[in-house]
């Protein structure tokens, strides 16, 4: 991109079609920079005129992304609110647009938020009251962990054009998958989607993305591996019929992928269940990137905070391309 072109980043990420790819392709520059100056730097200052207030809400469990976004938020120098959702008024009815507005005429300037609900967000993309990023949203998206994911493919030693990233597990209840299937084939990777019928979509979303109920199938196929766990809280009943047979028909262990010289790059959005979908030994293999996700998932979301906050538009100079491969 030329030095003279500017591009707006959108005020609520609710999506990864959100973003354009070259919006992409500059929080990947961006948070690659701040990873290599986390070797010198503890707490980055991106010179803001007043530092922002920042607030992450929960409505949903949370490990990973919620200290993840907090390290992120500090690092930046930015102040740090933990909203708890089961003090506050929402347990009294208030709606979720009240609240909004009720933080940003207290000075909020971006929320964090998770909730169970699907396209719960979508609503206040016209016309946000603050600055939102999606911290997942039910069954539909989570952008911020596809975009630390991608960050993390740079970085494990196979290529991205033209590979093949199996994601086996339960593809049609998992946020993860979704944003994944938006994200990864505008950098040529093809998906294999892999779980028993009922974790399956009724369609393959796209044409870069294909279906298999044969994990052997699609392990062989494929470059990476991406292992999703069961989302037993957002089935009915019909989809428990599978849970008994899953580590033996879907989970992956490292004898398997030795016996199938399938030695490759192995993922999981956490929590892992050991013993259902992943093996221990796989994660103690240097094939799991488990734990470079998590390590990598401040520097994304760094890159995003400071992105949705910056005033106005950013300069993007010519290098902000040079992290492809």
């Amino acid at each position: 991109m030329g030095r003279n072109q500017r591009l707006a980043f959108p005020p609520v990420l609710e999506s990864i079609t959100d973003l354009t790819k070259s919006q992409i392709d500059n929080l990947l520059s961006l948070a690659q920079t701040f990873k290599v100056q986390s070797k010198a730097y503890n707490v980055f200052n991106p010179s803001w005129i007043r530092p922002p207030t920042i607030v992450t809400s929960f409505l949903e469990n949370s490990t990973r992304t919620k200290t993840s976004f907090a390290i992120a938020i500090q690092k930046l120098g930015a102040s740090y609110i933990d909203f708890n959702t089961e003090k506050s008024s929402l347990q009294k009815g208030e709606g979720l647009e009240e609240t909004l507005l009720t933080l940003a005429n207290q000075g909020i300037d971006l929320i964090i938020l998770r909730t169970s609900v699907s396209h719960q967000l979508a609503e206040f993309k016209e016309n946000p009251p603050l600055k939102i990023i999606n911290g997942g949203d039910g069954t539909h998206q989570h952008p911020t962990q596809a975009l630390l994911d991608l960050l993390t493919m740079l970085e494990d030693g196979a290529p991205l054009k033209g590979s093949t990233l199996a994601i086996i597990g339960d593809c049609a209840h998992s946020r993860v998958g979704h944003s994944l299937i938006d994200l990864l084939p505008q950098f040529g990777i093809k998906i294999i989607l892999c779980g028993p019928k009922e974790f399956l979509p009724e369609a393959a979303p796209n044409e870069f993305v294909t279906m298999t109920q044969s994990r052997d199938e699609a392990i062989e196929k494929s470059d990476r591996l991406y292992l999703l766990r069961i989302q037993k809280e957002r089935h009915d009943g019909e989809a428990t019929l599978a849970y008994e047979s899953y580590p033996e028909n879907y989970g992956v262990t490292y004898n398997l992928l030795e016996k199938m010289n399938k030695l490759i790059p192995v993922y999981h959005p956490g929590p892992a269940n050991i013993g259902v979908e992943i093996g221990k030994c796989v994660m103690k293999s240097s094939l799991y990137q488990g734990y470079l996700q998590v390590k990598n998932s401040i520097y994304m979301r760094m890159a995003i905070v400071q992105s949705i906050l910056e005033k106005g538009e950013r300069n993007f100079g010519d290098d902000s391309n040079n992290h492809i491969v």
